[in-house]
């Protein structure tokens, strides 16, 4: 009886120690549950909105219209305000030098013209003397279109105009103003571009002056006339003397010694 009683107390004591084995081996584990929780309300982000494109390149400024004027030669068609605009331009660089800086002017000038309309305006300056006159007398010429240039004829690829010009012949010692009537002939070159084919000047009036600080001075009569008288035809007759061809013209002022 008494060892029934212990064997029922061991078994009861190893029965507990195993259930409390067991709890702790097996710790309880925490609920899976969240807790409630408030659900935040997303941000509302205002619509986005879209501003006007800005083209941020340049406009293009138009181009220059001088003798480097460039025309495709395939272009058929030149608008005439165009050849009227660049006979102004061509003309006047024509009838513009600086004595420092007249080899480099005439090297630029060859552009305005065509290639025998170039040999022939320049053969003319050479003959006349004028170069020689406005490096020898330092003479500094300038020139301006003075009115409306007229287009008096038109074909294809050709144009006839008609500018009033003034041109400005001055030194240290004297200033002479001319005021001419300029018919030009304005071509297209091989490369499509314009050119000056022809260009003959006529006088309309001539003003002279001198400094007050120096006196007159006479017009020597071997010094040749002007640029203006230097812009012969270039066709297959032969290059004639300006001075010959368009008489009138004040000679260019001559140093004084």
């Amino acid at each position: 009886m008494k060892n029934t009683i212990l064997w029922g107390a061991l078994i009861t004591l190893i029965g507990t120690q195993v259930q409390v084995h067991a709890d702790v081996a097996q710790p309880a584990s925490p609920s899976t549950q969240a807790p409630n929780t408030l659900a935040s309300p997303q941000a509302q982000t205002p619509p986005v909105q879209s501003l006007p494109t800005v083209n941020s390149a340049q406009p293009v400024p138009p181009p220059v219209i001088n003798c480097d004027y460039k025309i495709p030669p395939e272009t058929k068609k030149i608008d005439q305000s165009l050849v009227i605009t660049w006979s102004e331009k061509a003309v006047t660089q024509a009838f513009d030098f600086d004595p420092n800086k007249l080899d480099e002017q005439l090297q630029k000038l060859e552009a305005c013209f065509t290639e025998q309309g170039w040999t022939g305006f320049n053969t003319a300056l050479q003959k006349s003397g004028n170069l020689e006159a406005i490096k020898s007398q330092k003479l500094t010429v300038s020139s301006q279109v003075m009115g409306q240039a007229i287009v008096t004829e038109a074909k294809e690829n050709q144009w006839k105009l008609n500018l009033p010009l003034q041109v400005v012949y001055q030194n240290d010692k004297e200033k002479v103003t001319q005021l001419l009537s300029i018919d030009v002939t304005i071509g297209r070159k091989i490369t499509g571009d314009l050119g000056i084919i022809q260009m003959i000047a006529a006088p309309r009036n001539t003003e002279k002056s001198s400094n007050s600080n120096t006196p007159n001075t006479t017009p020597s009569s071997n010094s040749g006339t002007t640029p203006a008288t230097t812009t012969p035809a270039t066709t297959t007759s032969p290059t004639t003397n300006p001075a010959s061809t368009t008489p009138g013209h004040p000679n260019l002022p001559t140093n004084s010694q």
